[in-house]
C-alpha cells in the first residue's frame, strides 16, 4: 500500500521501441546527494530551523518541500527519473536516534528510483546498513564494491540497473569513492578503481544495446569528471564534495564552482556532470536531449532552490510528526550559549583553523585534566580533531543537545595514545600531504584542528617537507609554554577512535603507538560536558595553525566562497590554553 501523500513513482514496462532515425528523446534527470539526515527544513546553514526563522520564511528544505517539487516535476515531466548521489546517512539528532530506519522510510515515501552509496552509508558498519537495503523499494547500485565477503549486502545491491522511460531503456552505473575504508567502517568490502570498475559495466550495457547510460556515484567532484571522460557516459550524478553548479545568477548564499551542468568534453561527443550542493536544499533538474543514435545533443536545467516558496507537503508534514516527537525533547535541552559564531564549514575547517575546530580540541583536553604530578600541571596537553568529523556549525545563541549532535555525529570515543615526537611530526606532514588552496572541490577531512600546539606549514614545499616548525604547550613545566616539539620525545596526545585507530589515513597513529588507553568517552558528549562548564562561550581564531606565504587570493576564496563562511576576522590571540583550562577547574 503507498501512503497518502507519498510521491508515487511508476517505471515504464512498456515495450521498447527504438527512436526513428532523426527523433529525439528527453529525459529529466532529478537528483540529489549528501541529503545527511536532514528531514526536515533547516537554517541557511543546515542547522535545524528555529520556529522564529520558519515565521520568518527563512527556512529551507526537508522531505516536505522535496515531495512537492519531485511531485510537480514529474507532473510536468513524465519521462523522468529520481535519483540519489549517496550519503542521505548521518549527521543530525534524527539519524542519531533513528539511524537508517527513518532514511528508507521517507525515500520509500519520496519515490526515488536509484541510489548509489556513499561513505557515511557504512558509517555503523554493515549492521547499520544492511536493515536498509532490506526496507527500500528502489535499486542500491555501486559497481566498484566487491561484497562477496559481505553476503547480506551483496545479495541486496547492483553494479548496474536498467530503467525504461518513455519506451527507452537507460542504463545506470553505480560508484563509491575508493577511500570509504579510510573514512568509515565497510566491514570486509572491497573498493575497487572507480573508473576502470565504470568502464567495464558501460562495455556491457553498450554490448546489451544500450546507449543512454548515467553514472551515479559517490566520489567526488574531481571523480566525476573523470568518470564523464570514460567513452558511452552521458550523464554523470555526483556527491561527495557538496559541489554547486549553477547556470546564471545563484538564488541564495551559495556560489558556484561552474555552470550547471558542467560539461565534458571528449571524443565522438559531450557528457554532462551534475551534483546539487548538500542538505536537499536544493532540487538538480537536468534535461537532456539525446539524438537517435543515443548522443547528448542539447541540455537545460538548474539546481531548484527549496525555500519558503514551495510549499511543504501536508501528509509529509503529518507523517514526520511522530518521529519528530521522538526528537524534540532533546533537540530543546540546551547545554549553553555562545557569544560567537561558531564555523564548522567543511570550507574553513579543512583548510585552516576554524573556531569550531579549536573548540573541540580544547574540550578533549579539559576532560583529561587531571590531578597532577609534582612539577606538572597536567599529563596532557595536545589534542587533535579531523576536520572531517566536523559536520556543522552553531550560530550564536543558545546551544542544544541537536546542535552538538550535528557538529559530532559519529559517536566517536576520545582515546589518549603516547606517540614519539617524530611520529606525531609524520601525523601533522599528513595533515597536509592532499592540500591544495586553490581547489575547492575533494577538501581532505583528514586536515587537522589542534589543541596545544602550534604548527607552521609551508605547502609550496613537496610533500613529506612541508611542516615548517611544530610548537607543543609543555606538560612538565608550572608555567605553560610553547616550546619545540622534540622528535625523541614521548608524547600523550588526546585523539578520537576513528584516527587512533587509523581513518583518514592516519595508519602513523595506529601503528606506532607506544601505549593506547580507551577513554570510552563520547566526542559529543565531552563536547556537551565542555559546554556547560565554558558558556557562554568566546573560541576565536589564535594562530595555532599557520601557512607561510600562503595565497591570500586562494585562501580568500576558499574560506568566502559560501555565505556560511562570512566569519573572516581573525584575531591573532595567542592566548595560552593552560589560562582556560585552569579557569574552568
Amino acid at each position: 500500500m503507498v501512503p497518502t501523500g507519498a510521491v508515487v513513482v511508476v517505471v515504464s514496462l512498456m515495450v521498447v521501441s527504438p527512436l526513428a532515425v532523426g527523433e529525439d528523446f528527453v529525459l529529466t534527470i532529478l537528483h540529489t546527494n549528501d541529503i545527511h539526515a536532514r528531514y526536515d527544513q533547516f537554517n541557511t546553514y543546515g542547522s535545524p530551523c528555529s520556529s522564529e526563522a520558519a515565521s520568518e520564511n527563512k527556512c529551507f528544505g526537508g522531505y516536505a518541500r522535496l515531495v512537492t517539487a519531485v511531485r510537480d516535476k514529474k507532473n510536468q515531466f513524465p519521462n523522468s527519473l529520481l535519483l540519489d548521489g549517496g550519503d542521505q546517512y548521518q549527521g543530525t539528532l534524527w539519524f542519531y536516534k533513528y539511524w537508517g530506519n527513518m532514511t528508507s522510510h521517507f525515500m520509500n515515501w519520496l519515490g526515488y528510483d536509484v541510489m548509489a552509496l556513499g561513505n557515511h552509508e557504512f558509517d555503523r558498519g554493515i549492521e547499520g546498513l544492511t536493515p536498509f537495503l532490506k526496507d527500500v523499494n528502489f535499486s542500491i547500485i555501486s559497481a566498484n564494491i566487491d561484497a562477496t565477503l559481505e553476503p547480506d549486502v551483496e545479495s541486496r545491491i547492483s553494479k548496474t540497473v536498467e530503467r525504461t522511460v518513455g519506451q527507452q531503456k537507460i542504463g545506470i552505473v553505480g560508484y563509491t569513492t575508493e577511500d570509504t575504508p579510510d573514512i568509515s567502517s565497510p566491514g570486509k568490502l572491497k573498493f575497487n578503481s572507480v573508473v576502470e570498475s565504470v568502464r567495464q559495466e558501460v562495455k556491457r550495457l553498450q554490448g546489451e544495446g544500450i546507449n543512454k547510460i548515467i553514472a551515479l556515484g559517490h566520489a567526488g567532484f574531481t571523480v566525476d569528471k573523470q568518470v564523464a571522460a570514460i567513452p558511452g557516459v552521458d550523464v554523470v550524478v555526483g556527491g561527495h564534495t557538496n559541489t554547486f553548479l549553477y547556470t546564471g545568477s545563484p538564488p541564495s548564499i551559495e556560489q558556484p564552482e561552474g555552470a550547471y551542468p558542467f560539461v565534458v568534453t571528449k571524443a565522438g561527443g559531450q557528457a554532462l556532470v551534475v551534483q546539487d550542493y548538500t542538505f536537499g536544499k536544493y532540487l538538480g533538474v537536468l534535461h537532456v536531449t539525446f539524438d537517435d543514435k543515443g548522443e547528448v545533443k542539447s541540455y537545460s536545467g538548474n539546481p531548484m532552490l527549496l525555500d519558503s516558496t514551495v510549499e511543504q507537503d501536508n501528509a509529509t508534514v503529518l507523517e514526520l510528526q511522530p518521529w519528530k516527537i521522538g526528537v524534540e525533547a532533546d533537540t530543546q535541552k540546551v547545554v549553553g550559549r555562545t557569544l560567537v559564531n561558531l564555523n564548522g564549514s567543511r570550507f574553513v575547517c579543512r583548510v585552516r583553523e576554524c573556531n569550531l575546530g579549536n573548540l573541540v580540541a580544547d574540550s578533549m583536553v579539559h576532560k583529561n585534566l587531571r590531578y597532577p604530578e609534582e612539577g606538572k600541571w597536567n599529563d596532557v596537553s595536545i589534542a587533535l580533531m579531523n576536520s572531517g568529523g566536523i559536520r556543522d556549525s552553531i550560530e550564536r545563541g543558545k546551544i542544544t543537545i541537536a546542535n552538538v549532535v550535528g557538529v559530532l555525529p559519529f559517536q566517536n570515543t576520545v582515546d589518549a595514545i603516547k606517540i614519539k615526537g617524530e611520529h606525531l611530526r609524520a601525523a601533522l606532514e599528513h595533515s597536509v600531504a592532499k592540500y591544495d588552496p586553490c581547489v575547492r572541490s575533494d577538501l581532505f577531512g583528514g586536515f587537522l584542528q589542534v589543541s596545544g600546539l602550534r604548527v607552521q606549514y609551508d605547502v609550496r614545499k613537496p610533500v613529506g617537507q612541508r611542516v615548517v616548525s611544530v610548537h607543543a604547550l609543555c606538560t612538565d613545566c608550572l608555567i605553560p609554554e610553547f616550546r619545540p616539539l622534540d622528535d625523541s620525545a614521548t608524547y600523550k596526545i588526546i585523539v578520537q577512535s576513528f584516527i587512533a585507530g587509523g581513518g583518514d589515513g592516519y595508519k602513523v597513529f595506529r601503528d606506532n603507538a607506544i601505549s593506547t588507553d580507551l577513554l570510552g568517552d563520547l566526542d559529543s558528549d565531552v563536547l556537551i560536558e565542555y559546554i556547560k562548564k565554558a558558556s557562554p562561550i568566546t573560541q576565536g581564531l589564535e594562530g595555532r595553525i599557520v601557512f607561510v606565504d600562503q595565497s591570500d587570493q586562494c585562501m580568500s576564496t576558499k574560506a568566502s566562497r559560501n555565505g556560511a563562511e562570512r566569519q573572516h576576522a581573525r584575531l591573532d590571540v595567542l592566548a595560552v590554553l593552560a589560562v582556560i583550562w585552569w579557569s574552568l577547574m
